[in-house]
C-alpha cells in the first residue's frame, strides 16, 4: 500500500489542469496493482475540478484501487457526494467507499 500526501502539491488545490499535473507527477512512483491511499492532511481546500481530474486519472490507472483516508476537510466532504452521484465509473466507486468509511467512523 502506498500513501500519497496531497499537501506536497500545495495547501490549496485548484483547477483541472493542476489535478492532471499532480497525477502525472506521481504516476512514475505508482504500481497500478498496489492500493493507493490519498491523505488530505494539511490541505486547506480542494476544488471539485482538481479532485475530479486527479481521481479520474488515478482510479483509471489503478482500476479503482484507491482509498481516500478519512478527513474533516469541508471541501472534500462537499465534493465526494457530487462525484459519487455524477459519475458511473471508478471515481464514483472510490467516492462511495470513502463516504461509507467516513460515515462509519462518525457513529
Amino acid at each position: 500500500m502506498k500513501t500519497i500526501y496531497l499537501k506536497k502539491f500545495g495547501n490549496i488545490l485548484l483547477s483541472r489542469p493542476s489535478g492532471l499535473e499532480a497525477f502525472n507527477a506521481i504516476r512514475p512512483d505508482i504500481n497500478p496493482l498496489e492500493t493507493i491511499e490519498i491523505d488530505f492532511e494539511g490541505v486547506l481546500t480542494v476544488a471539485p475540478s482538481w479532485l475530479d481530474e486527479f481521481l479520474i486519472q488515478l482510479a483509471n490507472y489503478t482500476n479503482g484501487n484507491v482509498e481516500l483516508l478519512p478527513t474533516e476537510n469541508p471541501s472534500v466532504l462537499f465534493t465526494l457526494p457530487v462525484l459519487s452521484m455524477a459519475r458511473e465509473d471508478n471515481v464514483s466507486l472510490v467516492a462511495k467507499r470513502a463516504i461509507k468509511r467516513m460515515n462509519s467512523l462518525k457513529k
